[in-house]
């Protein structure tokens, strides 16, 4: 079963997503600020994280920086009301594998799909094409 640390301010919002990931079999902590976040991230094991930009504290992105100081591989898929080309540009440079709205027209369902989709492990056929690419010496 695939742990998900959720990082969110907004209380409603957190909870309304650790439901709808809990119901498609996930297991979801909660951090309520950058801090919390880190603190958790480093005391568990996590196979996403679903960041907000917005904190109290430290930003999502200070959160970020540190955690690919620390874990360049885990998914990090950014979840957040704030949209500006330039900081999602930023943040891709940075290191994270989505971007999601959470604004008003947000779907739970594509959120907890793209977990999925995110989590899923790699078929046979992508293994396959993954070793075609790679020269044998």
């Amino acid at each position: 079963m695939s742990r998900i640390l959720i990082i969110e301010d907004e209380r409603a919002t957190a909870a309304a997503v650790k439901e709808a990931l809990e119901m498609d079999g996930f297991q979801a902590d909660i951090a309520s600020s950058g801090m919390e976040g880190l603190e958790l991230f480093r005391e568990r094991e996590y196979d996403l994280i679903l960041l907000d930009l917005k904190l109290p504290g430290i930003s999502g992105e200070e959160v970020l920086r540190d955690i690919r100081k620390e874990d360049p591989f885990i998914s990090v898929i950014v979840y957040t009301n704030y949209s500006d080309f330039a900081d999602i540009k930023r943040l891709t440079n940075i290191g994270i594998d989505g971007y999601i709205n959470k604004g008003p027209g947000a779907d739970l369902d594509e959120l907890v799909g793209a977990i999925e989709k995110k989590l899923a492990p790699i078929d046979d056929s992508a293994i396959d094409v993954l070793f075609r690419e790679f020269p044998n010496d």
